[in-house]
């Protein structure tokens, strides 16, 4: 398990486009509207709007894009039916995709935060706890939509279809684009109901000091579990 983490970890830094959207584009959005918007004068939803898009956004990249593609891939090329053939069973090759993209989310996240705090007045989240929760749950939930697609898709481009168009309407709904306080209530209502709207507005919340309501906590939660069944029961390995 341990080799194929590394390899797995090993492929993505030899993505630049991968790093890029993982990695780079959260921090270089939470720099630059730092830099523009002077997080330090008390409007408060600039301080909690833009660190939490940031994470939104590259986790978003990293589940529903990067992961069921890559899955994808691995089955239609057929090395998911040769590892079958040999003792390593194809299952640790996803339980090493996912350990990769849980370490990526992690220093996603770290990397925001640091960067938005110390380098342009972003505050910290003021309830870690919830803060922390809300982090796991989203993951949980990105990351299991994007096993539901990759358990669907039958090919790697298929794959990137799918979680492409999922990402922009989950960003243009889950108040990623623009706050949700600037949507018309109707599109608030339906991003709620996402994962990475409830994950948004979760983020939100904690970063401000409350604890998340708990229907995106339940959005999430019920994410988790369906789409995990699901793939689960229709994921093919060739």
């Amino acid at each position: 398990m341990t080799v194929l983490v590394k390899y797995e970890w090993k492929l993505f830094l030899r993505d630049p486009a991968a790093t890029l959207v993982v990695l780079v584009l959260p921090v270089g959005m939470v720099a630059l509207f730092g830099a523009i918007m002077a997080p330090d004068n008390g409007q408060d939803g600039i301080e909690t709007f833009f660190p939490s898009a940031a994470i939104a956004l590259g986790l978003a990249q990293l589940g529903m894009n990067l992961l069921p593609t890559t899955m994808a891939s691995y089955r239609e090329k057929g090395v998911l039916r040769r590892m079958a053939a040999t003792p390593v069973h194809p299952a640790r090759l996803l339980g090493a995709q996912l350990a990769v993209g849980v370490a990526l989310a992690v220093i996603s996240m770290a990397l925001v935060v640091v960067v938005g705090v110390a380098g342009f007045g972003f505050d910290l989240p003021a309830r870690v706890p919830a803060f922390l929760l809300s982090f796991v749950l989203g993951v949980m939930s990105l990351f299991a939509v994007g096993l539901l697609v990759a358990a669907l898709a039958p090919s790697g481009r298929v794959a990137t279809g799918i979680g492409i168009g999922l990402f922009f309407l989950s960003i243009v709904f889950g108040g990623i684009f623009m706050p949700a306080e600037s949507l018309p209530p109707f599109m608030v209502s339906v991003g709620d109901y996402t994962p990475l709207g409830a994950f948004m507005q979760s983020l939100r919340a904690s970063w401000a000091g409350a604890w998340p309501e708990p229907p995106h906590l339940a959005v999430m939660a019920a994410v988790v579990l369906v789409s995990s069944l699901l793939s689960a029961k229709m994921f093919r390995w060739e």
